[in-house]
């Protein structure tokens, strides 16, 4: 080794330790914090939120601007402080949704002006046009800028031309208020000089997913939207979170704008069954989709975005439009002193009703105006003060951004009855989609079928309650149906002037001994939706029992099993059965008595459970449940007022004997007045 080498090795010797002995130590790991959810995105629409955690999360905090502040008070004392507008006008692309934003941003301004504008400076409106031409929304945004020297802009509606005006806005440092642009990926460009006060194609896509998929009960939908970035765009959140939900669309179709003929689309649409058909379009297009529908005799229910929720698409639509369910941005008909005076201004100054489009944007211009009073004319103080709104109460309602200030306010459902929209408030982020990990297995208190089931409306009046009994009509299924009418036959007795339970018995084996399982699944199937029973007692077999549980996973109604030898039978993710047979439960000697009294042999086993089933559907049937959702609720809850048949989380039975008296429990008081 040379002098060189040494020398080196030396210095290496004389540096490394100590460096080494400064290195930090690893930080301890951070405590978890609850993250918050961007766009109020329902925790069950979340990608992959039951697998894995992600590296980063985006939007969770403020973008701030960093650039350079080259900014003046430019406007001399005495002149007006020029407000830009940007929408498409008369003949153009969605010209009248245009024209209602314009009166709606003019009555604003006039009335600032009349309260004395800014300190005696009054607001002018630039207004120009957007023409829907590719590309010429940033010419126009050049020009706001270095032609009319206005201090922010409002506009526009077209996603594509506002994303355009957006990275113009950028370079030359001009703040936009969007109050019509639904597009989601709009205010996620990260540019900080955007607000929008309009709740957008995300949660819109949300509302109607959990209103279709959880409240409804829904499960085959098929989409039909327009052609363009509108339709495009709007659709995307909503078909995530059918995805996600374990109902993908069953097929989506377009239409060009302003072509009505819709056979192509409705032919395809129809050879998928759906239940229901969610349109995305303009008010026009729409309407003319819905009379077609209506035309078909379509067995469909409709559903729509916001722009349906127009007096245009009522007027078009005429009576086809009962009944169509559309999300909403804001309630137009709710109590409010603000939106009062804001409509009977508007009606005053325009001679007509303002819409949707109007009450955005004359929340957006007030918001602007509410801005500059606080900072005055200066552009990157209007930008600051813009991002310093956390929520605004408008006639809109109360309007909350997020952290790319976009409104993630509430949305609503409008349904049209009776002529008109009729509004309530959606309930996406409600705990019916926000739930922790899911378990092995779902349980009945997890599942809430209540939420989602739809009460079927049965066209026939009837005058009896009806239980179904699918079983074989063997020698248990025998003992069992003997045990199931001595509980209905002491509920007649303690019930004379009560709407009597009727029993309708189906067997399994289709009365021929020789055939097998699944011969006679046609009578299951009639039993529920031509006889439209309550819920279902059987069977006595694993079969039988497994082909009622399928049939209650489409159809939703409570099934109570004989069968005790499958213990699968309740380990499924379905809420609606409920496991009454148990090898560990005894037979009651009160219950014996009465049985042999009535029919001169002893009771076996499943003649108790028979019993029992029957016993715990009519005692609570006559406490009130008296549909299949309530009734399922019933049993599902385990109440302490019936011991001597109640049910677990997962459905199996709880207690350990049958008929826990020498009385029944009906005579006994168990089954209610």
């Amino acid at each position: 080794m040379n002098r060189a080498h040494l020398m080196w090795l030396a210095l290496y010797l004389l540096f490394a330790t100590p460096l080494a002995a400064q290195t930090p130590a690893p930080k301890p790991a951070e405590e978890h914090k609850p993250v918050p959810v961007y766009g109020k995105t329902p925790d069950m629409v979340i990608p992959y939120r039951s697998f894995v955690d992600p590296y980063t999360r985006f939007f969770q905090e403020i973008l701030p601007f960093r650039g350079v502040i080259d900014d003046k008070q430019h406007v001399v004392a005495g002149e007006p402080i020029r407000i830009g507008f940007f929408a498409p006008l008369g003949d153009a692309p969605d010209g009248d949704l245009g024209q209602e934003m314009l009166d709606a941003v003019t009555l604003a301004i006039e009335q600032a002006n009349a309260a004395g504008g800014y300190q005696g400076r009054p607001f002018e409106l630039v207004k120009r046009a957007d023409s829907g031409l590719w590309g010429a929304s940033s010419n126009e945004m050049v020009a706001f800028k270095y032609e009319d020297d206005v201090v922010a802009v409002i506009g526009s509606i077209d996603g594509g031309n506002t994303h355009i005006a957006l990275r113009v806005a950028l370079k030359v440092q001009l703040a936009m208020v969007n109050t019509a642009t639904t597009d989601p990926t709009l205010t996620e460009t990260n540019i900080p000089w955007l607000l929008r006060c309009m709740a957008d194609a995300r949660q819109q896509g949300y509302a109607l997913a959990h209103h279709i998929f959880v409240e409804c009960g829904i499960e085959k939908v098929a989409m039909l939207r327009v052609n363009n970035r509108f339709g495009r765009m709007g659709i995307g959140e909503f078909r995530d979170a059918a995805r996600r939900l374990k109902h993908p669309l069953r097929v989506e179709m377009r239409w060009e704008p302003r072509r009505h003929d819709f056979d192509l689309q409705l032919d395809r649409i129809a050879q998928t069954e759906p239940e229901a058909i969610v349109l995305w379009g303009d008010a026009r297009d729409c309407a003319a989709v819905v009379r077609e529908i209506r035309r078909r005799n379509m067995p469909v229910r409709i559903f729509g975005c916001d722009r349906l929720v127009s007096s245009t698409f009522l007027e078009l639509a005429g009576g086809a439009a009962e009944g169509v369910v559309a999300v909403a941005t804001h309630d137009p008909t709710r109590a409010d002193p603000k939106l009062t005076e804001f409509v009977e201004a508007y009606k005053a100054r325009f001679q007509r009703e303002p819409e949707t489009f109007a009450a955005h944007a004359y929340d957006g211009a007030n918001i602007l105006l509410t801005a500059i009073a606080k900072v005055g004319p200066s552009r990157f103080a209007i930008r600051d003060a813009l991002y310093d709104f956390t929520n605004f109460d408008g006639v809109t309602g109360p309007i909350e951004f997020d952290t790319t200030l976009n409104d993630i306010g509430p949305v609503y459902i409008a349904t049209v009855r009776n002529g008109a929209f009729v509004y309530r408030p959606a309930e996406f982020t409600k705990a019916a989609l926000n739930s922790d990990a899911p378990a092995p297995y779902r349980s009945l208190a997890q599942s809430a079928p209540t939420a989602r089931t739809p009460v079927r409306q049965s066209d026939t009046v009837r005058e009896t309650y009806r239980v179904g009994c699918y079983l074989p009509l063997d020698a248990g299924g025998e003992a069992a149906l003997r045990g199931i009418r001595m509980a209905l036959a002491e509920d007649a007795a303690h019930h004379p002037d009560a709407m009597p339970i009727e029993l309708l018995v189906r067997d399994s084996r289709a009365g021929k001994a020789t055939e097998g399982w699944g011969e006679n699944t046609g009578a299951l199937t009639d039993l529920v939706l031509s006889d439209e029973v309550l819920a279902v007692i059987g069977s006595t077999e694993r079969r039988g029992t497994h082909l009622a549980e399928m049939l209650a996973a489409k159809f939703h109604f409570p099934v109570l099993s004989l069968c005790p030898s499958d213990a699968t039978i309740t380990q499924i993710p379905l809420p609606w059965v409920f496991q009454v047979a148990s090898d560990s439960i005894g037979i009651d000697p009160g219950f014996a008595r009465r049985f042999s009294e009535k029919y001169s042999i002893g009771p076996d086993r499943h003649a108790a459970w028979g019993y029992d089933a029957g016993a715990v559907v009519a005692t609570n049937i006559r406490r009130g449940a008296r549909d299949r959702v309530s009734l399922r609720n019933a049993l599902a809850s385990g109440s302490e007022e019936t011991p001597f048949c109640r049910f677990d989380a997962l459905g199996n039975r709880k207690t350990e004997r049958t008929a826990t008296s020498s009385t029944s429990p009906i005579e006994s008081g168990l089954a209610g007045p």
